[in-house]
């Protein structure tokens, strides 16, 4: 059995520029190199890992699990409308639909955070994150389309205090990886 875990992860930005014509709302995205007169000009990243516990609060740690993935939790025997995974017609793809109100990802309150992973998988709408809770929420982190988050966590910092929402009234989609830190 692991004795220790750690989520290994890097991130790889490219800076861009988006050029607006005078002439019309015509746009084009430029690549901000060393050829380039931008005082940014090289590509910015890192890598990191992060400890997590061998043990998580639950399953609902990660999205890639359906609330109902537990053997203890599948006990209709119903043929026709029973939880057992031959009688499950709803596929689950482990992701989670968001509206404009803001959503935990979880509810355990004394759980310090070790690593989070939030991936808009949506196509058209930002997503918002909140590292401050529901009342008052800031959600100062934007996530576009096909983008995402990923951040360490640190003692003080619990696990209940992310919310996530959509940017708009048409809503988007999310994956997400909420580990709980090394005691």
């Amino acid at each position: 059995m692991a004795t220790d875990r750690r989520v290994i992860f890097g991130t790889y930005v490219v800076p861009t520029r988006i050029d607006t014509m005078e002439e019309d709302s015509i746009s084009k995205t430029s690549f901000l190199g060393s050829t380039s007169n931008d005082a940014l000009s090289k590509t910015l990243g890192g890598k990191g890992s992060a400890e997590i516990d061998t043990t998580q609060w639950n399953d609902a740690w990660t999205s890639m699990f359906h609330t109902q993935v537990k053997w203890e939790d599948l006990d209709d025997t119903d043929n026709d409308t029973g939880n057992r995974w031959e009688d499950s017609y709803e596929p689950w793809n482990g992701t989670l639909t968001l509206g404009t109100s803001g959503v935990p990802l979880t509810a355990n309150t004394n759980i310090d955070c070790g690593f989070l992973y939030v991936k808009n998988t949506g196509t058209a709408k930002n997503a918002l994150v909140s590292l401050t809770a529901e009342s008052p929420a800031n959600y100062y982190m934007i996530i576009p389309p096909g983008g995402s988050l990923c951040l360490r966590g640190n003692p003080g910092f619990t696990c209940s205090e992310v919310y996530v929402k959509a940017s708009h009234a048409d809503g988007t989609t999310i994956e997400w990886i909420i580990a709980q830190l090394t005691p």
